[in-house]
């Protein structure tokens, strides 16, 4: 079963993040990663829109697809990501070997994650170095 695509896709495409719930999928775009739990795809979507402002507002962009750099959408996924594993887990690491752990982590020490203090993983997003592709 093909399940909603999962918000931090460009993180478990490129091999360096996991999730219990994420699974490879083709779609016509190309590869994807579906997750396969509604309900976490849920938690996650949330999570990453207030990651996702609190980055756009740091980068002083708005929230334009045309208008974002690839790498802007990449240090806010990564980075944001990467930060709340800290915040949240005390872990300082390069990886996320399961973002549901994050997440969940999340959900049950805010109970209204909108409370989460996103702008304290701006610094994480702006240190996050985007890998450049190898030729």
């Amino acid at each position: 079963m093909i399940g909603d695509a999962c918000v931090f896709a460009l993180t478990q495409i490129a091999n360096e993040f996991s999730c219990e719930h994420g699974e490879l999928v083709t779609r016509r775009a190309g590869p994807d990663i579906a997750c396969q739990s509604a309900r976490r795809q849920k938690q996650c979507s949330c999570a990453y829109e207030h990651l996702k402002q609190a980055g756009l507002n740091a980068f002083e962009y708005e929230d334009d697809l045309m208008q974002v750099p690839h790498g802007v959408w990449v240090k806010i996924q990564f980075g944001g990501l990467l930060g709340l594993q800290k915040a949240l887990l005390g872990k300082n690491e390069n990886n996320v070997e399961n973002i549901t752990s994050v997440i969940q982590a999340l959900h049950t020490e805010y109970s209204e994650i909108e409370s989460f203090p996103y702008m304290n993983i701006v610094p994480d997003m702006e240190q996050y170095r985007v890998r450049r592709r190898r030729k």
